[in-house]
């Protein structure tokens, strides 16, 4: 029998790190538990654990072997608990061995003795805690945390000898002598020269790392000047030191005052440039702070800053247009403390209790330099800017050379459109160029945003064009599929189970299952989910929290006030639910598998003949009379029509290959329907020549539309008369007469490439006595 091959793990009773070969504690531990089956608390360790005679469990024993820890060896009652320590690789060690520390009378003695012996020449403690006791050189450490040096630690290591002091004291010393500074400076220096060679002591490193200085109370470019000079650095030249602090030969140049750096001021927040305050208030607040009295902000909620009329000196200048509009939330903004004369103006003030004053017009928005990207973004609100440009003409507003340009660019593109719908275009962008500007991209959403407020403005156009020019920043949220975001609106609409449930439902319908199908489209996906919308909303409504709580009775109950059509849908579509579920082992029957769905009861009924005569002749352009032909002489589908290529259409060889899935469909085009298709690829290259849509049928919308559309149903259902028959019911009245005619359903499946269940059921409904069913 081959050996279980085994894993490192830490062993659940003594916390050993080693190889265990399927046990769950180590050899070690499971005789040392058969030995002392007695459970309690070890008094070194604090844990409770399998304890022995003397009240000790196993991995303290271990430790008090391994440490020569005589204090607990003997006993001592003012013996302090010990810490856990991680053991890896003790197997087999003489230290594992469960056996008594102290012996009975006969070695207890000499055993005695040695433990008495190992306890008095142990050097005593410190009383308090240790502090930055020293480590092995050159160890890495495991786990790094940021210090917390203070003074307390600085008087903790007064008294001990710190390596690498006797080459840090004479370069601090030549260090004072040459800046002529006092003694006091001295010490001061000292204390955090010796606080960072024992901070690089405990870390175990030969040269102490720069960032080791960021934890460090004050004199932080002191004392790396000095280890630089002393060659107790690790970086040559420390990166937050300028050049002239770096070690030269011939001089040294004092290192800069932090006391004049560049830093935040603590009231106002803002930032001041480095050599003009010295401390940690700018002119201003200091002004601000003699005059005034400290207290409580009521705008940003900060408090101990000196108020007037109940506002801080940043959030005053706001208190204006928090009058007119209370914020939603209390910020403020980002301010650089600059001189007089330079930067923004000055906001003029007035007396508290004077309202605030009205806006003359509103001015556009400020223009940023061109490449500068927003620091906090947000949306906008269009409705104010479009209340004031709604009564302007478009010709009005002043706009740059460079917008001007845009919009002469964008007119000249779309001549050929008619003129409401350039109209729209011509002011949508010319708002935008006006209130934001031409020197950065725009936001998809601001367009949109805009244009949904007003009927007379139109986003995709220029959205469209701005995309090709490279000055639009495209929202992702637009461009997801219609029928896709319904779905997830109406499911989010469910509670959480059942929302869950059928995104599992959908993720199959859609190809992500186990089993390879075709795939289903999300409008397909959307039809099944808005016949079962009603009825789970009811279900929900019930009190039902999960799909696995239906009975057959509610399968029942939904189905028995149902005929027709609703019925042979809605149990189709839950038919499709329960069987996925099912397969995903989501639910534990398949309680909709006997559903009654029902055959088709209606029959192809032909069409009379007076709507058929003169229906071609009284199309009036050659998009009508293509589709009218398509649909009532090759009995082609509406949407295969909406889909149709134009690579796909041969004039020459005079075939049309229609896509069907992974399935391809040849129409052989006779004269008419050649003569027509002729016509139509003519109109279309003298109607719109730059036209690039692959689809064969085009309308005035989707000919130049940079996505590439289809045409839509409700144009394409425009072609015949309102009263008339529609493209369905010219496309069943063909294969109809076709099914009459020949009355062979191998061949409607060859000329119609349709399925033999439909070709039998038009056969059916031509010659019904064929399938009657005689009485026996």
């Amino acid at each position: 029998m081959a050996k279980k091959a085994g894993r490192a793990r830490s062993c659940e009773m003594c916390l050993s790190w080693s190889v265990l070969y399927g046990r769950r504690i180590c050899h070690g531990c499971e005789h040392w538990k058969h030995d002392y089956p007695a459970r309690g608390v070890c008094p070194r360790c604090r844990h409770e654990a399998h304890l022995n005679t003397e009240g000790l469990c196993k991995s303290c024993l271990q430790a008090i072997r391994v440490e020569d820890d005589a204090e607990w060896a003997l006993a001592v009652p003012a013996a302090r608990p010990r810490a856990l320590q991680l053991t890896i690789g003790t197997y087999r060690h003489y230290a594992t061995q469960a056996r008594k520390i102290v012996h009975g009378e006969s070695g207890g003695r000499w055993v005695n003795a040695r433990w008495r012996r190992m306890l008095s020449q142990q050097p005593e403690e410190p009383t308090g805690a240790a502090v930055l006791e020293p480590q092995v050189w050159g160890q890495l450490p495991l786990f790094t945390l940021p210090r917390a040096l203070t003074n307390a630690t600085v008087r903790a290591l007064a008294t001990r000898t710190v390596a690498g002091w006797d080459q840090a004291q004479p370069v601090l010393e030549a260090l004072t002598a040459e800046r002529r500074l006092t003694r006091a400076w001295y010490y001061r220096a000292a204390k955090m020269v010796r606080l960072a060679l024992a901070v690089r002591e405990a870390d175990g490193f030969a040269t102490a790392p720069e960032t080791l200085l960021r934890d460090l109370p004050t004199n932080g470019d002191t004392v790396c000047l000095v280890l630089l000079r002393a060659g107790l650095l690790a970086a040559p030249q420390p990166r937050h030191l300028p050049r002239v602090c770096q070690l030269q030969a011939s001089a040294v140049t004092p290192v800069p005052n932090s006391w004049f750096a560049p830093r935040q001021c603590s009231d106002c927040q803002a930032w001041m440039p480095g050599r003009r305050h010295a401390g940690f208030l700018c002119d201003p607040c200091r002004y601000w702070r003699e005059r005034q009295q400290p207290g409580d902000c009521t705008r940003c909620r900060r408090g101990g800053l000196p108020l007037r009329a109940g506002h801080c000196r940043t959030c005053h200048p706001y208190r204006d247009a928090d009058r007119t509009r209370p914020p939603l939330r209390s910020a403020t903004q980002l301010v650089i403390d600059l001189s007089a004369g330079v930067g923004a103006p000055n906001l003029p003030l007035q007396a508290d209790n004077e309202p605030p004053p009205l806006p003359a017009d509103m001015t556009p928005a400020t223009t940023v330099c061109p490449g500068q990207e927003s620091l906090f973004t947000m949306r906008r609100n269009w409705s104010p800017v479009l209340a004031r440009l709604r009564s302007r003409p478009p010709g009005e507003l002043p706009l740059t050379a460079a917008a001007t340009a845009l919009v002469e660019d964008f007119a000249e593109l779309r001549r050929n459109q008619q003129t409401s719908g350039l109209r729209k275009n011509i002011r949508t962008l010319t708002i935008l160029g006006y209130w934001l500007g031409v020197e950065n991209a725009f936001h998809e959403r601001d367009i949109h945003d805009l244009a949904q407020l007003d009927t007379h403005l139109a986003a995709k156009p220029v959205c469209q064009f701005l995309r090709a020019r490279g000055l639009l920043i495209d929202d992702p949220e637009l461009h997801r599929d219609r029928d896709l975001a319904w779905i997830e609106t109406a499911l989010h609409a469910l509670p959480q189970p059942v929302a869950d449930e059928l995104r599992t439902w959908v993720d199959v319908l859609r190809d992500q299952g186990p089993r390879e199908n075709e795939p289903r489209s999300w409008e397909g996906i959307r039809r099944y989910l808005t016949t079962l919308q009603p009825t789970l909303t009811s279900w929900t409504a019930a009190g039902m929290t999960t799909l696995r709580e239906v009975t057959s009775d509610h399968l029942h109950d939904t189905l028995e006030g149902l005929a027709g059509t609703a019925r042979r849908q809605l149990a189709t579509a839950l038919r499709s639910l329960f069987r996925v579920l099912k397969r995903k082992r989501v639910i534990f029957r398949d309680l909709a598998r006997n559903l009654a769905v029902g055959d088709l009861t209606t029959i192809p009924r032909p069409v009379p003949s007076d709507l058929l005569a003169g229906l071609l002749d009284r199309a009036e352009t050659p998009f009508a009379r293509l589709t009218i032909a398509l649909a009532a002489v090759h009995a082609v589908p509406a949407a295969e029509i909406r889909t149709a290529r134009t690579v796909d259409l041969n004039l020459a060889r005079g075939t049309l290959e229609l896509h069907r899935g992974l399935l391809r469909h040849t129409l052989y085009l006779e004269k008419l329907t050649h003569r027509l298709a002729a016509d139509w690829l003519a109109y279309r290259h003298q109607r719109w020549p730059a036209s690039v849509n692959p689809h064969l049928l085009v309308s005035q919308k989707t000919a130049l539309d940079p996505d590439h559309p289809a045409v839509h149903r409700v144009t394409l259902g425009q072609v015949v008369p309102p009263n008339g028959p529609t493209l369905d019911r010219l496309r069943q009245d063909r294969i109809l007469d076709e099914a009459i005619a020949t009355g062979d359903p191998l061949k409607l499946m060859r000329l119609f490439g349709i399925t033999e269940q439909t070709a039998m059921r038009y056969v059916g409904t031509a010659y019904p006595e064929r399938t009657a069913k005689l009485p026996r």
